[in-house]
C-alpha cells in the first residue's frame, strides 16, 4: 500500500473537532477557540468548527 493510498494516513499537525471534544475540557476549549477566531475576524474557521460541533451533536456555546 502506498503512502497516498493509505486510508489510515492522517495529516500531521491537524486534530479533529471530535478528538478535541473527547478530551477533558475539550468542548470548552472549542468554544474558546471559536470566540478567539471570531474576535480576529476569522469567521469562516469559526463557522467550520461550529458546523462540525453541530454535526457531532455537541453543546453549542
Amino acid at each position: 500500500m502506498s503512502y497516498q493510498d493509505s486510508s489510515m494516513h492522517r495529516s500531521k499537525g491537524r486534530i479533529s473537532v471530535a478528538d478535541i471534544a473527547a478530551q477533558p475540557g475539550g468542548i470548552e476549549a472549542l468554544h474558546r477557540r471559536v470566540h478567539e477566531l471570531r474576535a480576529r475576524g476569522v469567521d469562516f474557521a469559526a463557522n467550520a468548527i461550529e458546523r462540525e460541533m453541530a454535526d457531532l451533536d455537541l453543546p453549542q456555546g
